[in-house]
């Protein structure tokens, strides 16, 4: 690995530096994953097999290694699956970007041919082979066949539901049908999603998409329920959602209506939302429903890009990535934390990378600045490592972590300084035992670089606009 080296902090009087305070004492949630989606762009860019530059590697495989590789690439241990309603196949509905129409397996209601989606299937089968453990298959709308409209999308005068309660049954066979060929090729299948940001109206528009009011989506989870617990071989399977889009509005009956149901409660062991459109007081506002409400219970975010027009390669949005992902990590304490989509064109806030096709079928592709912030938390904070009490000016955004690995205690503690002039900060609380081993930077000059440390260092200045790691172990 590339290692570069750092001007470390001189020393200086206690009282200019910023005091981040630590308790390995307190604790709080363990970590499940960081992830990404797949949808839109896999079942394309999976097909990118031609020579990526210099790196030996192509396209397609450049991009697996570096969201899911840990060495070259931020090491993403979560990966979500878009089961397509069909669109893609029958060309029904409006879409101004035609990306966004997915595809589906069946071929007859029981018949199914998984080449059909080449490209999306290569991408999470190799996710698989890189290292991640949990993979959750989510839907944005019923299968086409099973829909009032006809199509994935609700039409304008249409009933508020685009399908009747007894296709709920069938929906539900096809999914898990899909998860046990999955399961059964060795793909580590976690979760399923059946709804997605149901508190949208999803009418004619630019994606797949389904409304459902509360009741209606505690219905579609007892039937995709009643259908699990006759599969034996998805014993390991769980259900996810409700894939609310905000940590406010009326996502807290849908929340309700999961919860309130004795079934669905035993059965889901969190809640997943998205962080769309979500405020700091928004987010405090929720956790304090939670907990009173439903206390003990995790809570996974399960989708959030900035949603900003325009391209950034830079470090503006990988900062606000930064910022919103510790939010949610110290506000709503998630287990596990989902970018949207992996790879998209460049005209928005939202990729990890940009990339596109040319007419002679040359592909442009570029690791953005988010890439590397994401990595500052998902190639250190492992599965199974537990959030410590850390306290420090709001401004930096600070969350550390324990865990274990090769036999080691490990500490791991990230800062946001988004500030355009740099940080002095000293770190306090961190046991006697630890020592320091190297830093990892994501800043305008640097991309997720390391750089080693002298062990008893406790004082450190970080870089204007950066996003740093610090590495400890016993």
């Amino acid at each position: 690995m590339l290692v570069l080296t750092l001007s470390l902090l001189a020393l200086t009087p206690a009282s200019a530096l910023e005091t981040i305070s630590l308790d390995p004492a307190r604790q709080f949630q363990t970590i499940e994953s960081f992830g990404t989606s797949g949808c839109w762009w896999s079942q394309y860019a999976g097909l990118w097999d031609m020579p990526f530059e210099d790196s030996g590697m192509s396209v397609r495989d450049q991009i697996a290694v570096w969201l899911f590789d840990r060495e070259q690439g931020i090491g993403l241990t979560g990966y979500r699956f878009n089961l397509g309603a069909g669109s893609a196949d029958s060309r029904k509905g409006t879409y101004q970007d035609e990306y966004r129409r997915t595809r589906n397996f069946e071929v007859a209601p029981g018949e199914y041919d998984f080449g059909r989606d080449p490209g999306a299937t290569w991408f999470l089968e190799r996710a698989a082979e890189l290292g991640v453990r949990e993979v959750v298959l989510f839907c944005n709308s019923p299968l086409e066949r099973l829909t009032i409209s006809g199509t994935a999308q609700m039409t304008k005068g249409s009933k508020k539901t685009n399908i009747r309660p007894e296709n709920y049954g069938p929906w539900a066979q096809y999914c898990l049908d899909v998860a046990e060929h999955f399961l059964s090729l060795g793909i580590p299948v976690r979760y399923l999603s059946p709804i997605n940001e149901p508190q949208w109206d999803w009418l004619e528009g630019n994606q797949e998409g389904c409304h459902f009011e509360p009741k209606q989506a505690a219905d579609v989870y007892l039937a995709f329920l009643n259908e699990l617990e006759r599969r034996p071989a998805l014993a390991s399977v769980e259900l996810s959602g409700p894939e609310g889009g905000e940590w406010g509005g009326n996502t807290g009956k849908y929340v309700d209506a999961l919860l309130k149901n004795a079934r669905l409660s035993r059965h889901m062991s969190a809640i997943d939302c998205h962080s769309y459109w979500s405020s700091t007081k928004d987010k405090e506002s929720f956790a304090s429903w939670m907990q009173r409400r439903y206390p003990g219970r995790a809570l996974r975010m399960s989708e959030w890009c900035e949603m900003v027009n325009g391209p950034d390669v830079g470090m503006s949005s990988a900062l606000e990535l930064a910022r919103t992902l510790s939010e949610d990590l110290s506000i709503l304490n998630v287990v596990s934390w989902s970018s949207w989509v992996a790879v998209a064109p460049g005209d928005y806030h939202d990729g990890l990378m940009y990339a596109s096709e040319d007419a002679d079928g040359q592909v442009s592709l570029t690791a953005l600045k988010r890439l590397w912030a994401f990595g500052n938390y998902a190639r250190y904070i492992r599965p199974g490592y537990v959030k410590i009490d850390t306290q420090g000016p709001k401004d930096l955004c600070a969350v550390s972590f324990l865990g274990e690995e090769d036999g080691k205690q490990k500490l791991i503690v990230v800062l946001v300084n988004q500030k355009l002039s740099s940080q002095d900060v000293t770190l306090s609380g961190i046991p006697a035992a630890m020592h320091a081993d190297f830093l990892s930077e994501t800043s305008a000059d640097m991309d997720l670089l390391e750089t080693p440390l002298s062990g008893a260092q406790r004082d450190f200045t970080l870089p204007p606009r950066s996003v740093i790691t610090l590495v400890f172990s016993d």
